[in-house]
């Protein structure tokens, strides 16, 4: 596609945790072949992903969050305690406000809409003005995980608890396509090798292994240890959280591009990272740029 052929896109960027950061690979594809994104749709990390795009400051937080390591990735958790969910997200957010400052959506050069959920009404709750970082931080706060975000006496969480691929609110741009980006693709192989392979056991730092040892022996005092933990698959809270919420969204998005198929989807598989591995950022970039890749050359065979 040249210059003077480009089409302008709806983009939908989905919501699965850091898999989210394939979105920064895809963006990058769009761009390079020439394709102008005219309108975003979001949720969860496509809320923001689309909403650094859309402010001009993804390349700021890309070079941040390759720069992450799994302890530094660690040092953003505030925990919050008593509260709706673990963390707060205070920390994350104070941090990211610090690279695109305050900006309204309805002031944003590309048209902008950020899906969040209102748990109270169990609706879906679009954004495509106010604060751009209330409704990303709504957007983001995954059930158990982050505390709900209250905005206008609303409490609102993750956008893709009832909507992770928000194609319909492209329905009413004035673009050329659609192109949607899921991040619940079957599980896949990049050539030879996953990319997501069983990480190397690494050194944990000592206040990791104190509080390790601290939870082993209160399991022990309270009779909850199992015996055969060794030898049985176990889940930490967090992670139950996050892979329930994967399920979730798989099936849903099914339905959603059901009922709303783009003229483009490209998927990244489920197996790329897990939803937590922020850490990864570099490959999962690179597996974004990979697939959509392969999605566009089909798409510009078949048209």
């Amino acid at each position: 596609m040249t210059e003077n052929d480009s089409k302008t896109v709806s983009l939908v960027l989905g919501s699965g945790g850091a898999r989210g950061l394939a979105h920064i690979g895809v963006i990058k594809v769009l761009e390079e072949q020439g394709w102008q994104i005219g309108a975003i749709a979001g949720s969860s990390m496509g809320a923001l992903i689309g909403g650094f795009y859309a402010a001009g400051r993804l390349d700021d937080y890309t070079e941040w969050v390759e720069e992450l390591s799994e302890f530094n990735v660690l040092r953003f958790f505030d925990i919050a305690w008593g509260g709706a969910g673990m963390l707060k997200g205070e920390m994350l957010m104070r941090t990211l406000k610090e690279f695109v400052g305050e900006h309204r959506i309805e002031d944003l050069p590309i048209p902008l809409t950020i899906v969040a959920t209102d748990v109270l009404t169990r609706r879906e709750v679009w954004f495509d003005q106010g604060n751009l970082f209330d409704a990303i931080r709504a957007s983001i706060a995954v059930p158990m995980v982050f505390t709900p975000h209250n905005i206008d006496g609303r409490l609102l969480l993750d956008g893709g608890i009832l909507n992770p691929v928000p194609i319909a609110p492209t329905l009413r741009d004035h673009t050329d396509a659609v192109i949607a980006v899921s991040l619940s693709g079957v599980e896949k192989r990049i050539g030879n090798a996953s990319r997501r392979q069983t990480p190397e056991k690494k050194p944990r730092h000592r206040y990791q292994q104190k509080i390790e040892a601290f939870i082993d022996q209160l399991q022990e005092r309270l009779g909850l240890a199992d015996e055969d933990d060794a030898e049985t698959p176990s889940l930490s809270f967090s992670e139950s959280a996050l892979l329930s919420l994967d399920a979730m969204q798989a099936s849903i998005a099914r339905c959603k591009l059901a009922a709303y198929p783009p003229d483009l989807l490209i998927e990244i598989p489920i197996n790329t990272c897990a939803a937590h591995e922020f850490y990864r950022a570099h490959e999962v970039i690179d597996a974004g740029e990979y697939w959509a890749r392969r999605a566009l050359a089909r798409y510009l065979n078949d048209n």
